[in-house]
């Protein structure tokens, strides 16, 4: 694991652990957390963040997971949804959520992995 000195991200990317080699990078004031490879999480002022995309989306509106808001002083949002810090806790919802999180980041590099190889065929061609 990267060297992170805080025990937040620490504790997060360990509760993780089931899920495959959870490695955190600091990103923009925050944390960006990479499951073997594939970026899926985000923490901020010590608040989790969870991708998802319209696969995910029912499910996390149902638990009330909020959408993650750059705080840029625009209005942009993210795909990205607020975990319920309650699951720090008691992490068993947490592990399926976040699998979930897992899979939607893996849909999501498989669209841009095929939109650079069209691009690099085009190229080619």
């Amino acid at each position: 694991m990267a060297s992170v000195d805080n025990e937040f991200v620490l504790t997060v990317a360990e509760l993780l652990a089931p899920l495959g080699h959870i490695r955190p990078n600091r990103m923009f004031g925050g944390f960006g957390l990479y499951c073997d490879g594939v970026f899926f999480a985000i923490i901020a002022d010590d608040v989790l963040y969870l991708k998802g995309d319209a696969q995910t989306r029912a499910t996390y509106d149902d638990i009330g997971m909020a959408r993650f808001a750059v705080p840029s002083g625009r209005a942009m949002t993210l795909s990205y949804f607020e975990v319920p810090g309650e699951w720090i806790e008691n992490p068993e919802p947490l592990i399926e959520i976040a699998h979930m999180a897992l899979g939607a980041a893996n849909r999501a590099q498989a669209i841009k992995d095929t939109k650079k190889k069209k691009r690099k065929l085009g190229k080619v061609n």
